[in-house]
């Protein structure tokens, strides 16, 4: 694919989540641009969503890139969430880990996240969100989770991850608390 093509693409991009960093992203154009076309493609493979909440959707995926700890990652998951439509508060609260301050619903959501991506079986959590939204939306959460795992590791792999340790929501910035 052209330089031309790939470089207007990666404009659109950077609009879309918000003015986050894609250096990685120039860098694949200009070394290996194939491997972009397929590094753009993932979100492709996630889906989107049309079973479950918007807030629990974006709340699973905050989480998986929490996890991760890729502060740019977790910064494109809140700028989406905010174009969707969550609730600036709710992704402050999130990001400090004050799940008392969401609704319960967000609060499984982002824990369901957090424990797939952190290797746990998750069975009680799973069985809820079943229960809730159905196997539709827990395949859902489970795409978003593992999508949004994906981007951190081809970062850290490429040397452009950052630790998170805050975020900006709404022009505030937020400092973010690791699981304990």
């Amino acid at each position: 694919m052209n330089r031309w093509l790939l470089t207007r693409l990666l404009k659109w991009g950077e609009r879309q989540i918000g003015g986050v960093s894609m250096d990685y992203a120039y860098h694949l154009r200009d070394v290996a641009p194939s491997r972009l076309w397929r590094f753009s493609m993932i979100k492709t493979v996630e889906g989107g969503r049309k079973f479950t909440p918007t807030d629990v959707y974006h709340a699973a995926g905050m989480a998986a890139a929490m996890t991760e700890d890729c502060g740019p990652c977790v910064q494109i998951h809140v700028n989406l969430a905010l174009k969707d439509g969550v609730d600036a508060d709710v992704l402050r609260s999130l990001a400090a880990r004050k799940f008392d301050r969401v609704p319960a619903d967000v609060a499984l959501g982002f824990a369901y996240g957090e424990a797939v991506s952190q290797g746990a079986m998750a069975d009680e959590m799973r069985d809820q969100i079943r229960a809730k939204w159905g196997e539709q939306g827990l395949i859902e959460l489970a795409f978003t989770i593992a999508t949004a795992r994906f981007y951190p590791a081809v970062k850290r792999g490429m040397g452009y991850a950052h630790t998170c340790e805050r975020v900006v929501i709404d022009n505030r910035a937020t400092a973010t608390a690791k699981a304990a």
